[in-house]
């Protein structure tokens, strides 16, 4: 039997995660950014090398997350679902590769790790990625 995940929502996943990126270089960042009918968990942009993020955050249901991810990679140049680690055991690997997803790994200590990295996105819509780089970067986005 596993280690007993420490997350009671997903919203305690997003402070591992931003810190994460902007380790990474994405230090523009915004939380539940609209996307259609859904809402981005983590959105980010990185002056350094013009690229943008999106993560989907879940605790237990990858499944969904695979499915919001297929469609952030129309807004995103490279898409990630962040789980609890003790959740990834679950998680088929080969779909998110196939697809191009990244999949990162947050521990109980709040320790964040890649544990797939992600593809650049072939289907990324310019109008969405502009919208949303001018939306964190003309003052709706935390700069880090």
């Amino acid at each position: 039997m596993g280690e007993k995940n420490n997350f009671s929502k997903e919203s305690l996943l997003l402070k591992p995660v931003a810190k994460y990126f902007r380790r990474k270089s994405f230090r523009w960042q915004r939380e539940e950014l609209p996307f259609y009918e859904h809402r981005v968990d983590l959105y980010g942009f990185s002056r350094v090398n013009e690229l943008t993020i999106a993560v989907e955050l879940k605790l237990y249901k990858w499944q969904r997350a695979f499915e919001q991810a297929i469609l952030y990679q129309l807004c995103a140049d490279h898409v990630y679902i962040a789980m609890p680690v003790n959740s990834i055991g679950r998680v088929d690997i080969d779909l998110l590769k196939t697809h191009g997803i990244g999949l990162l790994a947050i521990g109980n200590a709040g320790r964040c790790r890649q544990i797939l990295g992600s593809e650049q996105s072939t289907v990324v819509c310019d109008n969405y990625k502009e919208i949303y780089v001018n939306i964190l970067t003309n003052g709706e986005g935390h700069k880090w």
